[in-house]
């Protein structure tokens, strides 16, 4: 994997790393690949699909710093699909040349990069790509939690707003937030919490509440009484409540 470490800062290191987001998103790919070798552990997966894994992780998010530079910001309704981009720089500009990865492993690579930011997955995936679609997924979610929950990565936009009430009952019944509803950002961070009921593997929910994301979240809302009952919802369904 080192000789994939370095295609990669070879890659991104061509960004401006004073700009806070590129560098936050270089070391955001660093913790999504420790988050999918941790996840590949907890399902005791082999050596070759926890490389993989790890491959996928640390490229998972390869087309933000170009979008980033370009466009400036992280909103792919206003830029660009940062996962379709993916796909497009690593097998289209052939940037997965500079890495190590099997050509048969292509397809499921293109397959978990295409889909880590979708709002769902697509159907019709193998069992093998179905897999590694969860796994990226899944790690980068814990990872965003986790830069939320730290208010010196990343601070949690909430205002006074209201919040819808389609959205609000949504998400009492562990329904994801779509994203095109929302308009406030206090839906937002429904949405943003939200994330939770999406993750796939018992290690990620264990995560997610042994290192109590959800409630440091809450600490920092300006706003806790509108909050309050989200979030009691939502560590009630990490607790295993219904």
């Amino acid at each position: 994997m080192n000789e994939n470490f370095d295609a990669f800062d070879n890659f991104a290191l061509k960004y401006d790393m004073n700009e806070d987001m590129i560098a936050y998103k270089y070391k955001h790919s660093y913790r999504v690949v420790h988050q999918a070798e941790e996840i590949c552990r907890s399902l005791n997966l082999d050596t070759e699909e926890r490389d993989l894994a790890s491959l996928i992780a640390l490229t998972h998010d390869i087309a933000r710093f170009r979008q980033w530079t370009e466009y400036h910001t992280f909103d792919d309704d206003k830029s660009i699909d940062h996962g379709e981009e993916g796909v497009k720089i690593l097998f289209e500009e052939g940037e997965i040349d500079n890495f190590i990865a099997k050509k048969e492993d292509y397809e499921v690579i293109k397959k978990a990069i295409r889909n880590h930011n979708k709002f769902k997955i697509e159907d019709g995936l193998s069992e093998r790509e179905l897999l590694h679609a969860k796994i990226i997924r899944d790690a980068d979610k814990l990872d965003i939690l986790y830069a939320f929950s730290n208010k010196r990565i990343l601070e949690v936009e909430n205002d006074d707003s209201e919040i819808d009430e389609n959205i609000g009952e949504d998400f009492l019944k562990h329904n994801l937030v779509v994203y095109k509803n929302i308009k406030t950002p206090n839906e937002r961070v429904l949405m943003l919490i939200g994330l939770v009921y999406d993750l796939n593997f018992d290690y990620s929910k264990q995560r997610v509440k042994n290192e109590k994301y959800i409630e440091k979240i809450y600490e920092n809302m300006s706003n806790k009484k509108l909050f309050k009952p989200y979030f009691d919802e939502l560590i009630k369904y990490l607790k295993g409540g219904k």
